[in-house]
């Protein structure tokens, strides 16, 4: 993609999706409700309510999908009378790309076992593909086959999702059903979309704010490359988080997951960290020959690529979220988007905005994995006492 579209092209093309990112807490929770209910259920051979928990979400995230997707169809209209046409096919992109965030959302969730993950992982590698391949449409249609490229690999997963969702149940609303998984999942969702999709939309705005729409262009480029670099720590977590419910379910406390946890977490650390040293010198050499375009943000890039550290030293808050602990899993991330909201204020003063943010961001993400680790600590102790 960079190869073929400049910085500003692609900065246009992403100062689209920033509303969405910051839409996607209107899931209310239900994504991390089901998370932890239905390993929890499982293991006490609940079935039935796991399935009224997946139809009551479920049915609120199409709801939700709807309605969002309706919202942004009736925006591209008004860009189409207005004669803007890259707003039409801009924003008529995320009407379609919102179904993804919301009922592909749901679906996710309900993937739970090792089973479940060899079918999502088939299905993100045929996303992948259509994603890669159609990059071959940019050199054609520049900004319109971006907006064509977001959302029919969505579609395609969302219906591949749909067909082999493993809880195959009628979506119907049960009041008592969404109190319980929005009383678990709400606090965690809160707090997991400020460390996601509210603090990379926060990093968007800010870098469109300082850099322009060059400067987000860059950031895609490198957050392209950072999320790349996060897909082994985040399956690890992904997969490990059920197990640690479960062992949660069964024992009444996190002890016994303690020690696992975090020899996993050593290892992985060390694993990217290598990992991270060998891709930098590597894009050393590719970048100012396969994407010239975008040499200018080499450093943002390699900054980036830090973040899967982080990501693997962060696998322990699995912990906190299996014992439904939200107020110490949430400290942890208040803190480290007050440091990095801070610092961005005061790294852009100084140094390159694009990077300052970044750098904020990466300070900020760490100052969360210590938070954890402290709140570990002090559970530990008082578990032994």
């Amino acid at each position: 993609m960079a190869r073929f579209l400049g910085p500003e092209e692609t900065g246009l093309f992403k100062s689209f999706t920033i509303p969405l990112t910051y839409m996607t807490f209107l899931h209310l929770g239900t994504f991390d409700g089901l998370w932890r209910q239905i390993p929890y259920y499982l293991e006490k051979k609940n079935y039935l309510k796991v399935d009224n928990l997946a139809a009551t979400a479920g049915y609120w995230n199409l709801i939700v999908s709807i309605t969002v997707s309706l919202i942004f169809f009736l925006i591209a209209v008004y860009s189409l009378i207005a004669k803007d046409v890259y707003g039409f096919f801009g924003w008529i992109s995320q009407s379609i790309c919102c179904w993804g965030v919301f009922y592909g959302g749901y679906l996710g969730a309900t993937y739970r076992t090792l089973s479940h993950f060899v079918v999502l992982a088939k299905i993100n590698l045929i996303q992948s593909v259509l994603n890669f391949l159609m990059v071959f449409l940019l050199p054609f249609f520049k900004f319109y086959g971006l907006c064509f490229r977001s959302f029919f690999p969505v579609i395609v997963g969302l219906l591949l999702c749909h067909i082999k969702k493993p809880l195959n149940v009628k979506y119907l609303f049960n009041v008592k059903e969404f109190q319980e998984i929005v009383k678990v999942g709400l606090p965690f969702s809160f707090w997991g979309s400020l460390y996601t999709s509210i603090w990379f939309a926060v990093e968007s705005t800010l870098m469109l704010y300082f850099g322009g729409l060059t400067g987000l262009g860059y950031f895609s480029v490198a957050v392209a490359m950072r999320e790349g670099m996060n897909v082994l720590p985040m399956a690890v977590y992904q997969v490990l988080s059920p197990k640690i419910v479960a062992a949660f379910s069964r024992d009444g406390n996190i002890n016994s997951s303690i020690t696992y946890c975090f020899k996993i977490t050593i290892f992985l650390v060390c694993f990217m960290s290598v990992s991270v040293f060998f891709v930098s010198l590597f894009i050393e050499l590719i970048v100012p020959l396969a994407i010239p375009k975008y040499i200018h943000g080499l450093d943002l890039m390699k900054l980036c690529l830090l973040f899967s550290v982080v990501q693997s030293a962060s696998i322990p808050s699995n912990l906190l979220f299996a014992e439904n602990n939200h107020y110490s899993f949430g400290k942890g991330i208040f803190i480290g988007l007050l440091i990095f909201l801070i610092m961005s204020l005061i790294f852009v003063n100084f140094m390159s905005p694009i990077i300052g943010i970044a750098l904020a961001s990466l300070l900020g993400r760490s100052a969360r994995v210590l938070s954890v680790y402290y709140e570990l600590y002090l559970i530990n102790k008082s578990n032994k006492l």
